[in-house]
């Protein structure tokens, strides 16, 4: 016991003498004396000047600490006269009692005027790096030895800290980056925190100031929250925290941007791992809410988060960020908008999953990922699908003196350059790898409904691809491929496509808003190619060909019968009844096909049959001359049931062909006096040529009559010449009878007499 006593005496005495001591020290000397010291060290040590201006004022007990005026650290060489580093004041005590225990306890810690500036030279080199000193570690083993943990050398363990608060007032941080050609300042900063109790809430408020010249910017920051530290167990958390930033400048929508953030935050560094829940960020008139999880901290962090905002108006969302809102054809759509999402990303890779985008009465939903960030332009991976969106209440309105103004402008406009390059940034698609669908259950633009469409896109190694895109629209389907080639030097382009089973009247009644041209229940089907970079090229290089079938419908809006009958009519100065005309013409069939070469389509099938008229057609159509050399060939069946084939009789058996030849620009102008030309221009050489025909069967038809008369005259004249020969003959015959009676009686009566004389004489 005595020994005890005795250790205790000497003890208590050398803390007397070692407590008398200190207190000497400190009041006895005059600190102030070594000020000239410390400057030369830091001198020494840095090579920087250490400018001490106020006074040092150390304190021992019970709070051993001190006090420090006005001080300054010069900047490094090369970065300018201004001062590093310079403090207005600061003040800092720990309880010297609490330290034997291993407890920190310090009084507020004071840090006023604090200025520091920071500056990044045009050649990478900073104002600290000089001042930059390796981290002393040693490395120290587990219980077990299994693993290795690096800490800091000189660390100790600390049964408690207390501090009665941290205030800081009056500071300012300068940064000018001459590399980048940025700066920013962080001036008039603030922080003020209760008293800090390791394992105790304690509150902190801070605000300060943020402005940019090179980026055009000034901020007014504001935060606060509830800090809580558990150092044992190495868990942080900042609850309640938010903050308030009011910035100005010319990259914000209108020059001005007001947001609020708020969260709680809470980090476990023995599990690496940070959660913020309660996130709420405020902005442009909407308002993000969600959480968000940070893992794996000391190895690759993934996080993992859940987002959704509030409803919010995107016309306001558009004025805010100084864009024009579009005129609509229904002014009431783009006035309610939402969307959320779930996030999981790390340094490798992210999705997006359960994506939901609200815009009026449409929804969007889909996933999206991103197998890998490296590269510059990271593979696409998504599925995204629409329900049902009416794009027409989106579009402009459309009124008679909009489409007119249009139309005039387009006239005015100067024709653009053909083989201007079309920019395809084939460097762009070479790097893409996207695989993905975009689905719309229904889908209505330009007055044309479609449903079921399913886009497949595929882009790699330069080349993409929608295959088996599919669609359902008016009783029939769409199958298309459509694929973009710029793995070579010049980008090549091909188009399949097949429709079948559309009804062409309510499909084209929809697109043109006005009476189908055309009805009837068919199909279209084409295989184009072509390749290029320009208008010009493209039309120039396309090659394929295409067919089209349409049965039981009508060609709407002409009748060709009663434009025959009308340039009949024309021809023949017949007044023609208008009311009598049905503006259609009926087919019971209609057929066409062609093939492009190089971009002249040929086609020489065209067979349109209808009660009336057989139509058929031939010629070409040549795409970079933008010219059509057409034959419409039109056969009159003239039948009575038929559209006017009362009227057409005169006609049946008529073939007309209507030559079509014209350039783009005068067909698009005149489409009704170009062929009306082509069919006057017709039916005038054929009547011309029926009436040349008419008159030589009737001249043949006189010549064989008059030859005919003749012949029989002719006969007639041969008949009586014979009969009168005859008689002649026969009067000749009776005269030489007469003569050879006359001659034998005059020879007898010569006898007699001569016998009646010689009698006489012999008498």
């Amino acid at each position: 016991m005595k020994l005890l006593k005795w250790l205790l005496i000497v003890l208590v005495t050398l803390v007397l003498i070692i407590g008398i001591g200190t207190v000497a020290l400190v009041y006895l000397v005059d600190w102030n004396d070594f000020k000239e010291t410390i400057q030369n060290q830091t001198k020494k040590h840095t090579g920087r000047d250490l400018t001490i201006t106020g006074d040092l004022s150390p304190s021992v007990f019970p709070w051993a600490g001190i006090s420090i005026g006005e001080i300054s650290l010069a900047n490094a060489e090369g970065f300018g006269e201004q001062a590093f580093a310079q403090i207005g004041s600061a003040d800092v005590k720990v309880k010297l009692l609490p330290l034997l225990r291993k407890e920190v306890e310090i009084r507020t810690v004071e840090l006023k005027g604090l200025n520091v500036d920071l500056q990044r030279a045009a050649d990478g080199t900073t104002n600290w790096d000089d001042l930059i000193q390796p981290t002393t570690t040693t490395t120290t083993s587990t219980e077990d030895s299994s693993t290795e943990v690096e800490v800091e050398g000189g660390s100790a363990a600390i049964a408690a800290l207390k501090v009665g608060g941290i205030d800081i007032s009056d500071a300012n941080v300068s940064w000018l980056d001459e590399q980048s050609g940025t700066d920013a300042k962080l001036s008039n900063f603030s922080l003020k925190t209760g008293a800090i109790e390791l394992g105790k809430p304690f509150d902190l408020n801070t605000n300060f100031n943020v402005a940019s010249k090179s980026m055009d910017l000034a901020a007014d920051i504001a935060g606060s929250g509830e800090v809580s530290i558990d150092l044992e167990n190495q868990v942080y958390s900042l609850t309640g925290f938010t903050l308030d930033t009011d910035a100005k400048g010319t990259s914000f929508p209108n020059g001005e941007m007001v947001a609020k953030l708020a969260a709680n935050i809470n980090a476990n560094m023995l599990e690496q791992r940070v959660n913020v829940d309660g996130l709420s960020l405020a902005a442009m008139g909407i308002k993000l809410t969600g959480k968000v999880d940070v893992t794996e901290l000391d190895q690759e962090p993934k996080i993992v988060a859940a987002l959704a905002s509030d409803t919010f108006d995107p016309k306001e969302l558009m004025a805010k960020l100084g864009i024009e809102a579009p005129v609509t054809a229904d002014s009431a759509v783009l006035s309610a908008a939402s969307l959320s999402m779930n996030l999981a990303a790390s340094p490798s890779s992210a999705n997006l999953n359960d994506l939901t985008i609200k815009l009026d009465d449409t929804t969007f939903n889909g996933q999206a990922s991103v197998p890998s960030l490296a590269g510059a332009i990271p593979p696409l991976r998504f599925d995204f699908t629409v329900d049902a969106i009416d794009l027409d209440r989106y579009l402009p309105p459309v009124s008679d003196e909009a489409a007119e103004a249009t139309t005039t402008t387009t006239a005015a406009a100067p024709a653009a350059d053909g083989d201007a390059p079309l920019g395809i940034p084939s460097d762009l698609i070479r790097q893409l790898d996207v695989d993905g669908v975009f689905k719309v259950n229904k889908v209505k633009i330009s007055n044309l409904t479609t449903e079921g469409i399913v886009v497949p896109v595929l882009a790699k190694d330069g080349k993409v691809s929608i295959n088996d895109l599919e669609a359902a629209l008016y009783q029939g389907r769409i199958n298309s491929n459509v694929s973009l080639d710029a793995s070579g030097d010049t980008p090549r382009f091909a188009v399949a496509m097949n429709l079948d089973g559309i009804e062409a009247d309510p499909l084209l009644a929809d697109l043109l808003q006005k009476n189908s041209p055309l009805s009837g229940k068919g199909g279209f089907a084409t295989n184009l190619t072509t390749s290029g970079d320009s208008i010009n090229a493209i039309k120039a290089g396309l090659n394929g060909d295409f067919n089209t079938a349409f049965t039981d419908g009508s060609v709407n809006g002409v009748n060709l019968g009663y434009q025959i009958r009308r340039a009949q009519a024309a021809l023949t100065g017949k007044k023609l009844d208008e009311d009598a005309q049905s503006v259609k013409t009926d087919f019971s069939a209609l057929t066409v096909s062609g093939n492009f070469t190089n971009g002249v389509m040929q086609s020489d099938d065209l067979d349109m049959r209808s009660p009336l008229l057989r139509v058929g057609g031939a010629g070409s159509v040549d795409l970079p001359k933008e010219y059509i050399d057409y034959t419409l060939t039109t056969l009159i069946t003239g039948s009575a049931q038929g559209q006017g084939g009362k009227d057409l009789e005169a006609l049946k058996g008529v073939k007309l062909d209507v030559p079509i030849q014209a350039t783009f620009a005068a067909l698009a102008a005149d489409p009704a006096g170009i062929i009306l030309k082509g069919m006057r221009d017709n039916i005038g050489n054929n009547l011309k040529n029926r009436a040349k025909a008419e008159a030589d069967k009737l001249k043949a038809e006189a010549k064989a009559k008059l030859d005919a008369e003749k012949a029989k005259a002719k006969a007639k004249l041969n008949a009586k010449k014979a009969e009168a020969e005859a008689e002649l003959a026969k009067q000749k015959e009776a005269a030489q009878q007469q003569a050879a009676e006359a001659a034998a009686k005059a020879k007898d009566d010569a006898k007699d007499k001569l016998k009646g004389k010689l009698k006489g004489l012999l008498k």
